[in-house]
Formats: structure tokens, sequence, C-alpha cells
């Protein structure tokens, strides 16, 4: 009995349609999940325009009190950009979306800062001092993810 020549052509056949079928498949499945990861890419930087909008806004009531020499105990919310901003480091290309984040959340972390330790003066005072910073970072961040 001799070796069937034909039959060792299909199996290499065979083994080459199969390994280049799971390297399309592979592809196809990447190409997928980084369409996807760009989705919530785009869904987190909106609720993070938005809780940044919200800070902006919860600054000038401090600044306003602040001018009323009145005081607010309240401090800004910053949670979702804590508990996405690792995230979205690993996903983000864009390295000045995520520098405009850290200079607009840095402010908002050193105002809450004072207002935890009960300094609310200092942190309206804060908010006063950095309130145009931070609207032009946002501005900024609002440009960059407008092409994203």
């Amino acid at each position: 009995m001799g070796i069937n020549w034909t039959n060792i052509l299909y199996l290499v056949v065979g083994a080459l349609i199969g390994f280049c079928s799971s390297i399309g498949i592979e592809k196809v499945k990447k190409f997928w999940e980084e369409k996807d990861q760009e989705e919530k890419n785009k869904n987190m930087l909106k609720a993070i325009e938005k809780e940044i909008e919200e800070g902006i806004e919860r600054s000038k009531g401090l600044i306003e009190f602040l001018e009323n020499k009145k005081f607010s105990f309240s401090r800004i919310y910053t949670e979702y950009w804590t508990s996405t901003n690792a995230m979205l480091a690993q996903n983000i290309d864009d390295i000045e979306i995520l520098n405009l984040l850290h200079r607009i959340y840095y402010r908002f972390d050193l105002i809450n800062f004072n207002m935890e330790k009960d300094r609310f003066g200092v942190g309206a005072a804060f908010a006063k001092e950095y309130i145009n910073e931070i609207k032009n970072n946002y501005e900024k961040f609002k440009n960059k993810i407008i092409k994203i």
C-alpha cells in the first residue's frame, strides 16, 4: 500500500481553509468588539459631559452662595468619572481628552476636598477662582468629543 497523495492533499487544503477561516472569524470578532467599545466610550463621554455640566452649575451655585455670604454644604458629584476613568484611560486614544478631564476633575476634587473639611467658604472661593478655567477646559473637551 502506497501513500495516497490525494487524501493528504485534501487534508492539507482542508487544514488551510480551516486555519484561514479561524483567522477571518477572529478578525470579524475583533472588529465588532472594537465597534462596541467605541460605542461604550461615546456613551461614557456623554455621561461625563453631563456630570461636568452639573459640576459647573454646582460651582456657580457655590459662588453665588459665597457672594451672598451664605454657605452650601453639598459637594460636586464626581462619582461617574471616578468609576470610569481607568476604563477610559485604556480605551481612549486621544490623550488630550484625558488631560482635559483630569484638569476639570482635579479642580472639582479640590473644591470637594475643602467642602469635606468643613471649609465651605474656601471651597466656594476656589470654585470662583477656577470656574473660568473649568469652563474653558470643558468647551475644549466638548469640541474634542464631537469628533469621536
